[in-house]
């Protein structure tokens, strides 16, 4: 959580002797003045009038009172505008104010609460005014979080009302701007990309050591660290967020398939520093990630504290619609029965691929395999069983496979996997394997029944540099055929 900020005195030190409280009331009509502070007077409030926002908030902010009680339209300054002003100030931030209007009206009435008001009163409803500011004096005053700042609070010694209310409208402004550079994330469609992008937008105007996200439920760090800092940084992150490196010990030296890192060959915010920031992702009621922020050794400035509230409160829908557009794409690149890539999917992997083998002259093989004697099954045990047989198939297919290889459901009982980086003699081993492997598997069908099945495998092998995918499935799938003419459940070249 978020340290709150300063707070106002308590109510009962500001209270004049022999009075409720004391109440500042702004309006530029003198009769309204006379009549709304003659009324507060009779239920014993002390009640200091001003003719305008700049005297008022000057009166408010030297010494707090227990309300303040303004006109919503007035020249120069409006009500609204005045309630963002002591709502910034950590002075004035726990003081009521309560807007009072001539007549109702929706969009102001939305822009006073947005404002921070404590209530919007219509200047018919004295009796209701003076009700209002007594529940408002018994109540207690709540602890204002950052959250509740509209804006980084500027010096209480710098500049007069309105040139302090020109810095709040240009912080106003400036953070309307971020949340729109935050929103823009949207458009990414992986989250890869999306916190890339983040950590451009974020370190251009926050310094820190570190940033890290984890989305629910994954157990996945993102982070952005220097490269000089990565693995302190890392644990830090860990730690502030709460994850395990649940990486086996063996897999460690390799890519830690839950950690992502962008690496900034600058320094950061250097070594060393406060404990990081950590605030929830929302969207609406829901918790999508955690975000964190390790400050430098100067600390976490309030203009820091509130990009952190703007980054959450504005990410989470960022990160749900990548989440979406995500989800989106690995269904239409699944396929639904055994959950493999689909044909689509695996041309588009490859062509990606194939780029970067030709760039390093690797080599490549494709396995081509159909399961032996597939209508059997359908004809005998139903298609019910076939799809069971299917899924059992592409179970151990993707169980023996290497993480750097590529499986996918060609179409009906046919499965195709691409061997990156292996030549024919490796290929025929990695063949060899999937062909025992299916054979020796027992598959279980709806009726609980257990069957074998077998496969035929042709085998197609290429130099990076002299091969297109057409032309090596065709290969394979020629041999795949030789492998069925002569007597199935065996692996042939082509």
């Amino acid at each position: 959580m978020l340290d709150p900020i300063p707070t106002s005195p308590t109510r009962e030190n500001r209270k004049p002797p022999g009075t409720v409280g004391r109440i500042i009331l702004i309006d530029d009509s003198p009769s309204a003045r006379t009549l709304i502070g003659g009324r507060l007077r009779e239920h014993g409030w002390e009640v200091l009038e001003a003719p305008d926002a700049t005297t008022g908030a000057e009166l408010a902010m030297a010494s707090p009172p227990d309300a303040v009680v303004t006109d919503l339209w007035m020249p120069g300054i409006s009500g609204l505008q005045l309630c963002r002003l002591l709502r910034s100030d950590p002075v004035t931030a726990n003081v009521p104010v309560v807007l009072l209007t001539a007549s109702e009206d929706r969009r102001t009435r939305f822009w006073a609460r947005c404002a921070g008001a404590a209530a919007y009163v219509t200047k018919t409803e004295i009796d209701r005014l003076v009700t209002l500011v007594a529940e408002l004096e018994h109540a207690q005053p709540e602890t204002v979080s950052l959250s509740n700042v509209a804006a980084p609070a500027p010096s209480r010694s710098i500049g007069t009302i309105p040139e302090r209310l020109s810095q709040l409208l240009d912080a106003a402004l400036f953070e309307s701007t971020m949340a729109g550079e935050v929103r823009a994330l949207a458009h990414y469609s992986d989250v890869e990309s999306m916190f890339t992008e983040l950590t451009r937008v974020t370190s251009d105007v926050v310094s820190y050591r570190w940033m890290a996200l984890v989305p629910t439920g994954s157990g996945r760090l993102m982070l952005h660290a220097a490269k000089s800092a990565r693995a302190s940084s890392e644990r830090e992150a860990r730690e502030a967020l709460d994850i395990q490196r649940e990486v086996a010990e063996e897999r460690r030296r390799a890519v830690d398939p839950k950690l992502f890192v962008v690496e900034d060959a600058r320094p950061l915010g250097g070594e060393g520093g406060a404990p990081a920031l950590v605030a929830p992702i929302r969207f609406g009621n829901e918790v999508l990630g955690m975000l964190a922020i390790a400050p430098t050794r100067r600390g976490a400035s309030l203009d820091d504290r509130r990009m952190l509230e703007i980054l959450s409160a504005e990410l989470g829908g960022a990160l749900r619609m990548v989440g979406l557009v995500a989800e989106a794409r690995r269904i239409a690149a699944t396929d639904p029965l055994t959950g493999l890539m689909n044909r689509r999917a695996f041309v588009e992997i490859i062509a990606r691929d194939r780029s970067r083998a030709e760039k390093n002259e690797h080599p490549w093989s494709v396995l081509l395999l159909d399961v032996d004697h597939f209508k059997r099954v359908n004809d005998t045990y139903g298609h019910d069983a076939g799809d069971a047989v299917l899924q059992g198939v592409a179970a151990v297919v993707a169980r023996i496979a290497r993480k750097s290889d590529h499986v996918a459901r060609w179409g009906g009982e046919e499965f195709v996997v691409a061997l990156v980086q292996t030549a024919d003699a490796g290929a025929r081993i990695a063949a060899e394997r999937v062909r025992r492997a299916i054979a020796e598997a027992r598959f279980a069908l709806p009726n609980g029944e257990l069957i074998s099945a077998t496969a035929s495998v042709g085998l197609a092998s290429a130099t990076a540099l002299d091969w297109q995918l057409d032309d090596l499935v065709q290969r394979a799938d020629k041999a795949m055929y030789n492998a069925k003419h002569r007597g199935r459940n065996r692996v042939e070249t082509g």
